[in-house]
């Protein structure tokens, strides 16, 4: 290895885990970094401000530092100030909407975004985070008409695709989900989540199939996988393929001995075939490993 001022085309520079950080009980350096550059920009926001108190941009910018710096309340001030004076500026209600969501104030954040996506319905960002204030209310319809409009004004948008498809599967509408999760894979097909998820709606649809199809693809991607090991066993038992199905949820112990789902699987499985001796070792093995396993 060189030097100090001698880095190469072989030195590394490696990214240390945030978690390290917590564990040691100090502060991230990054983090420290980016919340130090965030209160510099305030600072000289304010004091661009001091001599230039009109200017609307320099005012939205600092209710969008405030808000990256985690001051929720002084962010909705700073924007509330704007309103006052721009009852059409969009982007503020949109900012203001946010914050509020930020601060778990959901009705005041959906009447500030709705405010914004009529004043600037072309922008995805401001359906985006609707959407999302919508699940927490669990207003998945609402929810999903907003995703929608996401994906109307940006076709590639993968964010938008992958949050409709999660409203659709919380409103149990799994076609549409399947729909959405098929756009999705168009971009990224070695998805494993994603992949997993269009196995699972065709599951819940009961077309087991398409479970199945993308439950081996999971497979193939990852073998390391004891849910997918899981979630391809399911399949095999929705077919009454219990061969397969017994091998697989076996496959899921073999890479991870203390994950409990798997022998409550085999425990389901084995006591709708009639092997009760089985199913009860396996259900005792599950709840050993999970004592909150209600499925044993």
């Amino acid at each position: 290895m060189g030097a100090e001022g001698d880095k190469g085309a072989g030195w590394t520079t490696m990214k240390i885990d945030p978690e390290i950080f917590q564990e040691l009980g100090v502060r991230d350096p990054e983090e420290l970094k980016r919340e130090m550059d965030i209160s510099k920009r305030v600072r000289q926001v304010r004091k661009l401000l001091k001599d230039d108190s009109d200017n609307i941009d320099l005012q939205l910018e600092l209710g969008r530092l405030f808000i990256d710096g985690g001051e929720l309340e002084e962010a909705i001030k700073q924007l509330k100030q704007v309103i006052s004076r721009d009852r059409l500026n969009g982007p503020a209600f949109k900012l203001l909407g946010t914050a509020y969501a930020m601060s778990n104030h959901e009705d005041e954040a959906v009447r500030e975004l709705s405010r914004a996506s009529e004043i600037i319905p072309e922008d995805p960002e401001v359906h985006l985070n609707l959407g999302g204030v919508f699940m927490l209310q669990d207003m998945y319809e609402s929810a999903a008409r907003s995703f929608k409009k996401v994906v109307e004004i940006d076709p590639m948008d993968r964010l938008g695709y992958a949050n409709l498809a999660a409203a659709y599967d919380m409103d149990k509408k799994y076609d549409e989900e399947i729909q959405a999760l098929k756009k999705i894979l168009m971009f990224s097909p070695e998805d494993i989540e994603l992949r997993s998820a269009l196995s699972t709606a065709y599951f819940n649809s009961e077309n087991y199939d398409e479970a199945l199809n993308h439950a081996l693809c999971v497979v193939e991607l990852d073998e390391k996988d004891p849910q997918a090991y899981c979630n391809l066993g399911s399949c095999y038992s929705a077919q009454n393929m219990t061969d397969q199905a017994i091998e697989a949820f076996q496959k899921a112990t073999e890479i991870d001995p203390d994950y409990s789902l798997p022998h409550t699987n085999l425990g389901s499985l084995y006591a709708t075939i009639g092997r009760i001796e089985k199913a009860i070792k396996e259900f005792k093995l599950a709840t050993s490993m999970n004592q909150s396993d209600s499925l044993a």
